[in-house]
């Protein structure tokens, strides 16, 4: 059986898939910076894990959007679309290398702490992607979870990013190379998590994606 859990934005979406006691994460970094810009400090996050064997990271120009209102609409199913796609096709790459394996895909549901345009975007986007994983595995194998559920399980309901980045990084070694990612936020934790707290690009939604795919694995195996 193969587990998939993917946390989800528009800007910087990201997953992880396991089989067999080996992980893989990918993430999809939307930006007005290139790659070449975005590995060039060593310390941050991009330029250790670019390149590394169990991590996957794709990167999409962020182009102005037309100040016409219909025509502004057209170009955001455009970008949604460019997002959707490559992170979905990366999956997708990866399932089809296991074969006929039975897939099950987990994803967070919205956070209403968005608002507004911001709300209905992530909700469009959100859609996008959910048809395609549902057509992909078969809705019986997809599953929504809540961002409280999820905190929960990884610590508590109110957990902030930081906080699910530490008690990941300190997770107890389980012998997968979870166990690498796992060290890799430890050595990196000074660097990669400011001092107001805020966890760099894309580490946040990658410790994300991994606690989905952990909640789905632990809700599996009941």
């Amino acid at each position: 059986m193969v587990l998939v859990g993917i946390d989800f934005s528009i800007s910087s979406p990201a997953f992880c898939v396991y089989r067999d006691g080996n992980y893989t994460w990918g993430s999809v970094t939307r930006s007005d910076r290139n790659r070449e810009s975005l590995i060039k400090n060593t310390k941050k996050p991009y330029a250790t894990l670019d390149g590394h064997s169990s991590f996957i990271l794709d990167y999409i120009i962020k182009k102005e959007l037309p100040s016409d209102y219909s025509e502004r609409e057209r170009a955001k199913i455009d970008y949604f679309l460019d997002v959707v796609l490559t992170l979905w096709n990366r999956v997708k790459d990866i399932l089809d290398s296991y074969g006929d394996d039975e897939v099950k895909v987990a994803i967070e549901g919205l956070s209403f702490s968005s608002n507004g345009n911001a709300l209905i975007d992530i909700s469009m986007a959100t859609a996008l992607l959910r048809e395609r994983i549902c057509k992909h595995v078969g809705i019986q194998n997809f599953y929504v979870f809540s961002p409280t559920s999820i905190k929960k399980f990884a610590l508590k309901g109110n957990s902030k990013k930081d906080e699910l980045y530490e008690h990941l990084s300190n997770k107890e070694n389980d012998g997968t190379n979870l166990d690498i990612f796992c060290k890799i936020l430890r050595d990196n934790k000074s660097e990669w998590i400011t001092g107001a707290k805020q966890v760099n690009k894309p580490i946040d939604d990658l410790v994300d994606a991994t606690w989905i795919l952990l909640y789905l694995k632990s809700e599996i195996e009941k």
